[in-house]
């Protein structure tokens, strides 16, 4: 049931008792402790605690269960060099995962918080691959990332897993005599990496409405430009009629409802991911989207109609004004903003006359 030839060559000891205490297997590490420690083989009516006196080496016990059947494996670690043994001993109190593995990506060495992280056993980590222990695409990751080490001699990344963010380090370590390896440390960094991006996200939203604000539109968005100079891009402007005859006669904070209002309509009508609304500055608000005018042109139209919606079902009451333009190859964002305000002031100009 136990025999396996992984196990035969490591360089601990495995004893397996059943549940009346009686050996079931023993691997070749062990039988060569037994001999060391004079003890007859075939004499296993020691207890577990005996067997935790041995002379020069640490035990590990755990309860395992194989074929419904249970058991009590016992590990038996050789105690180390005094330094050797501090070492790992403080290593197991870092609560960063720490971890070797030898020129083929096997695992030599683990502390504890990488075993307990895993869920798993010694016998179950020694020996085997990062990418055992993960789903695909991370497992496929793992395996760039040492084939990155080795050949350039570290490798560093911060990454998210599971809704957790990890900072991810490992050096290609040299032996010598042809012997290299990886060191590996892998660091949770989701409580600073929140408040990091929490920080962005205040730099770049407006806190009235939680549009992108203009130092977004300013900064990514102007680098999004410059970046895909090929790209079809198009952009409205949109701002609130008798905006400033709102906010006299009602107050700054129905001015502020109708933003609101209006940011919330938006969003309800934007779909897309790589599609952006701004709030530029006052009731300015600005839409730029990966695509024609055309498609601008139908967001508009959803926008119209949930905004009469609004308007039918709540006493405040107000429209907007827009102005469209797409952009031509190579076009700034400056130049864009010009053609589409442009449209926004004829828009606003045949709205007067018709008064």
């Amino acid at each position: 049931m136990f025999k396996n030839i992984l196990l035969d060559n490591l360089t601990i000891g495995i004893l397996v008792l059943d549940s009346n205490l009686e050996a079931k297997y023993l691997n070749k590490k062990m039988r060569n402790i037994l001999k060391e420690q004079n003890i007859d083989e075939k004499r296993f009516n020691l207890s577990v605690k005996e067997f935790s006196l041995i002379e020069n080496y640490q035990v590990r016990t755990y309860n395992i269960e194989v074929e419904n059947e249970k058991f009590v494996q016992m590990e038996f670690h050789e105690i180390m060099e005094k330094s050797e043994y501090k070492l790992v001993t403080m290593l197991d109190t870092v609560q960063d995962f720490i971890f070797y593995l030898d020129s083929k990506g096997r695992i030599e060495y683990f502390n504890e918080s990488y075993a307990n992280y895993l869920g798993k056993s010694y016998l179950e980590i020694i020996g085997k691959k990062e990418s055992e222990f993960f789903p695909k695409k991370m497992a496929e990751k793992c395996e760039i990332n040492n084939r990155k080490a080795l050949e350039n001699g570290n490798f560093y990344e911060e990454e998210k897993f599971q809704g957790r963010w990890y900072q991810t380090f490992k050096s290609r370590v040299d032996l010598g005599n042809d012997k290299y390896g990886i060191l590996g440390m892998i660091k949770e960094i989701t409580d600073s990496k929140k408040k990091t991006l929490d920080l962005k996200e205040k730099v770049y939203k407006d806190l009235l409405t939680g549009l992108y604000n203009r130092n977004f539109y300013e900064e990514k968005i102007n680098k999004l430009l410059e970046n895909k100079k090929n790209t079809i891009f198009s952009m409205m402007i949109l701002d609130i009629d008798k905006f400033k005859e709102i906010n006299d006669n009602n107050g700054h904070d129905i001015g502020d409802l109708v933003l609101k209002k209006i940011s919330e309509i938006l969003k309800r009508n934007v779909r897309k991911s790589n599609d952006f609304i701004i709030r530029i500055g006052g009731d300015e608000l600005s839409i730029i989207i990966d695509g024609t005018l055309e498609d601008l042109e139908k967001i508009y139209e959803r926008i119209q109609k949930d905004l009469e919606k609004e308007n039918l079902s709540n006493d405040l009451k107000f429209s907007v004004s827009v102005g469209m333009a797409e952009r031509y190859e190579n076009e700034s964002l400056n130049s864009l903003y010009k053609k589409a305000d442009i449209e926004l002031y004829k828009m606003k100009d045949k709205k007067q006359k018709i008064k």
